[in-house]
């Protein structure tokens, strides 16, 4: 299979399985509503994700696919081994301690649970993690051992096995009136994905022969450095997730929903620029070229700028019609929707920042300054908490939170770059600044907009005539844009 085909399946796939999570969030938001009973499902199953990407995911890209990326199968067959033998010990210790302490993990990532929520959340949760812990860490070392075969497909191809075979847990766990069966469902999902991984990696790998049984030493410390860059990351949505959980029953959902949603388009557009975007600026670095390496960064940063504006401009005045579609049937009545729309604009508001976040941390990454993006999450992590910490528990205080911790680590992302690339960037600095502003503005008035049918299909028509003419001016006039033009008359037009 050609690397374009390739390329082309993975985004396929990647976007599939987003989709899938929004599907799953549906699922539950039918069959709970906003409710107690939502929060304790959505803490159990965002759980194993979240503790296997703070504690492993990083590893995965930083360490692992360069250690393995050219080298023979069996040498791929051999490394992989090793990890898969760490990973497999270190998940299955991480499983029986949070089956222990489940009823402490529940009161930390969702303290406003009531007692038989946190009963129900806690007793899933240990159960899950059992299974899901030590399988989803071995999957992503099976991922790793793809990427490096240029395989990637198939590790997209696996979260969406994991999706449905969850969904149809989470449709059963329903139908039976069970809540214990969605810890079912997240161990039959896991376990699916890692026999899919498995399988996909063992089709053209030999059987493993080594006689080192464990990751050496270095391989390990730059495990560690970067998962703690990479984990303080996952740590803004867990911490700002507990302080919407304080606000009440429902609340967790609230931020939750409205979170998945509304930062969906941004991560996935970014997946796909980032391929373009790296190559480039990769191919300057490596040619020595200082100034076209800073010159394509900051193309680079421009042209998530504007998409992270565009997406959240059309994003905001989507929001109510999106909402009632993904969420408005079952127990979620008009105003829980409500609640989620008004919450999704103002984690909008935030995309510019999150876009800088992105490209800051990968641009920093390519020049191997992970020490300053733990220092940048790191500060922005602490303010987050600060603030939660010091706003009253309204509806407001976990997103006031969420974009203090984006905007602190900003800011030093962007100065620790800056320091070493002898480029502040003030064009990009300022489009920064006037996307949020103008994104805030826009929030504003829409929330003193009419809730009635027809203006929610007006602001649809113009969000996608916006989305329409903005799109075609990024291909047109915006430096990336016009390489993914390119990219596509070359894939469709074979020119």
């Amino acid at each position: 299979m050609s690397i374009v085909r390739v390329f082309s399946l993975s985004l396929l796939l990647l976007a599939a399985s987003r989709l899938l999570g929004v599907v799953r969030d549906a699922v539950v938001a039918s069959q709970f509503g906003l409710s107690g009973h939502a929060d304790a499902a959505l803490v159990v199953l965002s759980y194993p994700d979240f503790t296997v990407s703070l504690l492993w995911g990083a590893a995965v890209p930083a360490v692992m696919v360069p250690r393995m990326a050219g080298r023979p199968l069996n040498a791929i067959a051999n490394e992989a081994a090793r990890w898969s033998r760490f990973a497999l010990t270190i998940f299955a210790c991480a499983g029986v301690v949070s089956w222990l302490f489940s009823s402490v993990i529940v009161h930390w990532l969702a303290p406003g649970l009531g007692a038989l929520d946190a009963r129900l959340a806690a007793g899933a949760l240990g159960l899950s993690a059992l299974i899901a812990l030590p399988a989803g860490a071995v999957a992503m070392v099976g991922a790793a051992a793809l990427q490096a075969q240029r395989r990637l497909q198939w590790q997209y191809a696996g979260h969406v096995v994991f999706n449905l075979v969850l969904i149809t847990g989470l449709l059963l766990a329903a139908r039976l009136g069970r809540f214990d069966w969605i810890a079912a469902g997240i161990a039959a999902a896991a376990i699916a994905r890692l026999a899919l991984m498995r399988w996909a990696a063992s089709v053209r790998a030999p059987a493993p022969v080594t006689t080192a049984r464990w990751p050496d030493a270095d391989a390990l410390r730059a495990s560690a450095l970067a998962l703690a860059a990479s984990g303080l990351t996952v740590l803004y949505t867990l911490a700002a997730r507990a302080f919407a959980s304080d606000a009440g029953p429902g609340r967790l959902g609230v931020f939750h929903y409205a979170q998945r949603v509304g930062e969906l388009p941004l991560h996935t557009v970014f997946a796909v620029a980032a391929a373009l975007a790296l190559a480039r600026l990769s191919a300057a670095e490596a040619s020595g070229d200082a100034a076209g390496a800073r010159e394509r960064g900051r193309q680079w940063m421009q042209s998530m700028l504007l998409v992270a504006a565009l997406l959240g401009a059309c994003g905001m005045l989507i929001a109510p019609l999106g909402v009632r579609l993904l969420f408005g049937w079952g127990r979620m009545n008009p105003a829980s929707q409500a609640e989620v729309v008004q919450s999704m604009r103002w984690i909008l508001c935030l995309l510019p920042l999150q876009a800088a976040q992105l490209v800051l941390s990968a641009r920093l990454n390519s020049h191997r300054r992970i020490a300053d993006q733990v220092l940048g999450y790191g500060l922005g992590l602490l303010a987050l908490l600060v603030l939660g910490w010091a706003l009253p528990d309204a509806w407001w205080r976990a997103l006031a939170a969420y974009g203090a911790g984006y905007l602190v680590a900003t800011v030093v992302l962007w100065q620790r770059l800056s320091r070493h690339t002898l480029d502040v960037e003030i064009r990009n600095l300022s489009m920064l600044a006037i996307a949020c502003a103008l994104l805030g503005l826009l929030a504003t008035i829409l929330a003193h907009g009419a809730a009635a049918p027809w203006p929610m299909l007006i602001e649809a028509v113009l969000a996608a005539l916006v989305f329409a003419i903005g799109a075609a001016a990024l291909l047109r006039w915006d430096a990336l844009g016009a390489v993914a033009r390119q990219a596509l008359a070359r894939r469709y037009t074979r020119r």
